[in-house]
């Protein structure tokens, strides 16, 4: 009996997923090396409902997803998504996501990370495949996004509210 008691939490935690500051303690910002958050990302492995939260001073950082060549490009004309504050998105969909800082020479200097997720629990982040371009080609074609964006809102009567954007989807506001 203990051991399918453990087993409903196990599976109840895989479910809601883990949160993950991108950077740990460090957050989101320019570092001295440029190799940090490849360094970062290869202590993890991320999982559906994973969140990744990009903790920064408001002002000082911005965080855009990208497609591939734009991650490759430092390019941060036209990116998928975009926050001026700090913020969190969550892994719904299985794929290999690009982000970017959007300031000037900040990307060059080593804030960026690619974050695989592959759906398969026995590969490990050495094992993941090359990163492509798939979260791009599916937000060029109008689908959903395989993020979702989480934010806090408080509504006119002064109450928090959980509010999630699928992006290219619909709004989802939990109270």
């Amino acid at each position: 009996m203990k051991y399918v008691f453990v087993l409903v939490i196990a599976i109840a935690a895989i479910a809601e997923g883990a949160e993950y500051t991108v950077g740990d303690d460090m957050g989101w910002m320019v570092l001295p090396t440029p190799d940090y958050y490849a360094s970062w990302v290869s202590k993890y492995y991320f999982v559906e409902n994973d969140t990744l939260a990009f903790d920064f001073p408001v002002g000082e950082q911005h965080v855009a997803f990208v497609t591939n060549e734009d991650f490759d490009t430092c390019t941060t004309t036209n990116p998928l998504w975009e926050s001026p504050v700090p913020d969190e998105v969550a892994l719904v969909h299985s794929g290999t996501f690009y982000f970017i800082g959007t300031f000037a020479g900040h990307c060059a200097k080593g804030q960026k990370v690619v974050i695989n997720w592959t759906n398969s629990p026995v590969m490990t982040p050495a094992q993941s495949p090359t990163p492509s371009s798939s979260a791009a080609v599916e937000a060029n074609s109008n689908a959903k996004l395989p993020l979702k964006h989480l934010s806090e809102r408080v509504d006119k009567h002064n109450n928090k509210k959980r509010v999630s954007l699928t992006m290219g989807g619909a709004i989802d506001q939990s109270y």
